[in-house]
């Protein structure tokens, strides 16, 4: 028996998606930029799968520039844009992906004030504590992370984005968790930059989007004109066609993929309650419908993983980014949650690929780890 239940660290492609790359990891490919046949029939493709993803988001075709994943689309916003010459700050979270702490990092290393918003011990930005920060920061950017990695979480952008002034401010959202999962139309949401990765979306490792409508102010990766003449370097032609196919997936499986994945989810937590001292982190928010953070007081969060993982179920204890590091999440330490009990959370996360009876028999074999432990541990978490 194996089950994944591990999908936003990295859901397995769509078999539809492996069909549309295989003709151009097989065939002879061209480079998009060359004027020969190949080159054109290559460029047609690359294209074609922009249009597939402004479909899904409901953005201008010109306002995508394809990259390696989110990783890359995070440091492309950040560096690229943030004037460091300018007084006016940016403005983040404490609950950010490390794709975009690092390069925050990096920017306050270049003498760039960031300020970073707290959640409330429900895993959302406390709106009426930004409220005064951000008025009197007058920010060059708002950077806040779209449904958290680790919780699900889902964040008010739209309030917060009401907050800023959008002539001097750009509204930025690290969205690789909720594309795909959740319906996100951009020129409803008001928001001037997105960044994702494919592989969240079914879609390959190795490709993602920053979706931008202004042009930042430098490039990250100098070369040739490619992307807009923003990101040097040949389109991973295949990436992004399977990027492509997996946007039309989702778009078209929006709906039932939705309901799918709460049902699972609702039905693990109920099964979950009857463990007691039981914690799901963030259920008080609106979250992510395929997304349980949970914690067993009494179990450590890596023994458990090591457990599940001889029992044939792949769960993670947060971010993938941080799976060797045996530290409380900065998510849950920013919430407020103590570090005895952070130590102890453990991540599910559902696809479209499980099922009922995989959250049934995981469930289960937690009951039946939790029941065999000595009567003294169980009855100190009561």
């Amino acid at each position: 028996m194996s089950i994944y239940l591990d999908h936003n660290a990295t859901s397995p492609m769509h078999p539809e998606v492996i069909d549309a790359m295989l003709p151009f990891l097989q065939n002879p490919v061209g480079n998009p930029s060359s004027l020969h046949s190949y080159g054109r029939m290559a460029r047609s493709a690359v294209e074609s799968a922009r249009a597939e993803v402004a479909q899904l988001l409901g953005c201008d075709d010109s306002s995508i520039i394809f990259t390696s994943g989110g990783t890359e689309a995070n440091n492309m916003l950040l560096k690229g844009y943030v004037d460091r010459s300018s007084q006016a700050p940016v403005i983040s979270s404490e609950i950010e992906h490390p794709s975009v702490l690092e390069p925050l990092k990096q920017l306050q290393s270049d003498g760039v004030e960031v300020i970073r918003l707290k959640p409330n011990a429900a895993g959302q930005i406390d709106l009426e504590a930004a409220r005064p920060i951000i008025a009197a920061a007058d920010p060059q950017l708002l950077s806040v992370i779209y449904a958290n990695n680790e919780t699900g979480v889902i964040q008010p952008l739209p309030a917060l984005a009401a907050m800023v002034d959008r002539d001097s401010c750009l509204v930025h959202s690290d969205a690789t968790q909720a594309v795909g999962k959740l319906p996100l139309d951009l020129s409803q949401l008001d928001l001037d930059a997105i960044s994702f990765s494919a592989h969240k979306l079914r879609g390959p490792q190795g490709v993602g989007a920053l979706v931008i409508n202004r042009k930042p102010r430098q490039r990250l990766i100098s070369g040739g004109e490619q992307e807009h003449k923003l990101r040097g370097g040949t389109e991973n032609v295949a990436g992004i066609v399977g990027l492509g196919k997996a946007a039309a997936l989702a778009r078209m499986e929006m709906e039932f993929k939705q309901q799918h994945l709460s049902r699972l989810r609702d039905a693990f937590e109920s099964r979950l309650a009857n463990i007691p001292g039981s914690v799901v982190f963030g259920q008080q928010a609106p979250r992510l419908p395929n997304t349980t953070y949970f914690a067993i007081p009494y179990y450590h969060g890596e023994t458990l993983l090591m457990e599940l993982d001889r029992a044939g179920f792949a769960l993670a204890s947060g971010s993938a980014c941080h799976s060797a590091v045996t530290e409380p999440s900065h998510v849950l330490k920013a919430m407020g949650v103590e570090d005895n009990l952070a130590l102890n959370a453990i991540r599910l996360s559902i696809g479209m690929d499980n099922s009922l009876q995989d959250i049934e028999q995981l469930a289960t074999k937690l009951q039946a780890l939790v029941d065999n432990l000595p009567a003294v541990i169980r009855q100190a978490a009561v």
